[in-house]
C-alpha cells in the first residue's frame, strides 16, 4: 500500500462523508473513525521495515536503547492523539479535541521523564568530574 493508496482511500471516504453528512451526521462521523483507524493499520502495517531499521541502526552505533524505546512510544502517543483529536473536530467538539492533544502532551512527557533523570545524573555527574 503505497501513499496513492492512501491517498485514494481518504479522498473517497472524505467525499463519502460530506455526502452522508446532509443525511445522518452521526454515520459521517462514524465513517470518518473507521476510515482513520483502517488508514493507521494500513501506516503502522507498513512501519516494520522502519522499527527493524532504527534497532539495526541503535546496535550498531551502541545507544542505549531506552532512547529509542521513548521515541517510538511518544511517536505512538502523537499519532493515536491525533487521530482522537481530528475525530473530536469532525464531530464539532474543538474543546475536547484540545484536552486531547493536551493529555498526548502530559503523555508524551510522563513517557520521557526517565530521560530527564538521566540527562540530569549525567550533568551532575560533569560538573562534579
Amino acid at each position: 500500500m503505497d501513499m496513492l493508496h492512501i491517498a485514494g482511500i481518504a479522498v473517497t471516504v472524505a467525499a463519502f462523508a460530506v455526502l452522508l453528512r446532509q443525511y445522518r451526521k452521526e454515520y459521517a462521523l462514524l465513517l470518518g473513525l473507521t476510515a482513520g483507524v483502517l488508514l493507521f493499520g494500513l501506516i503502522l502495517s507498513k512501519a516494520t521495515p522502519v522499527f527493524e531499521e532504527l534497532s539495526r541502526l541503535t546496535e550498531q552505533a551502541h545507544i542505549n536503547k531506552t532512547y529509542v524505546s521513548v521515541l517510538i512510544k511518544s511517536l505512538g502517543i502523537c499519532f493515536v492523539t491525533q487521530l482522537a483529536a481530528d475525530t473530536c473536530r469532525d464531530a464539532g467538539e474543538t474543546a475536547v479535541a484540545g484536552k486531547v492533544e493536551m493529555a498526548g502532551k502530559f503523555a508524551v512527557l510522563l513517557v520521557a521523564l526517565p530521560l530527564f533523570g538521566q540527562i540530569a545524573e549525567l550533568a551532575v555527574g560533569l560538573l562534579a568530574g
